[in-house]
């Protein structure tokens, strides 16, 4: 095989073809696009912490507002108020 001289402009010169700056603004616009779908995704989902309305499903655990002892006095602050 023989081997063919470069002057140094050839030498440093890319392959012709696709340029890069073309497939990094491509991959740019792919990431902002998947950006724009993933916010508009979470924009349509619904809160974790919104309140189901109506009544409590079966089996659902009831609520203990007791302190750890188990028993409330009248006056304590954390009875609840009816």
């Amino acid at each position: 095989m023989a081997k063919r001289k470069l002057n140094s402009t050839e030498a440093r010169q890319g392959e012709k073809g696709t340029p890069v700056l073309m497939i990094l603004v491509v991959a740019l616009a792919l990431c902002a696009l998947v950006f724009v779908g993933l916010g508009v995704y979470g924009w349509w989902l619904p809160d974790a912490d919104v309140a189901v309305e109506g009544p409590v499903p079966t089996g659902a655990p009831a609520v203990d507002t007791a302190p750890a002892g188990g028993t409330v006095a009248p006056g304590d602050p954390t009875t609840p108020q009816q």
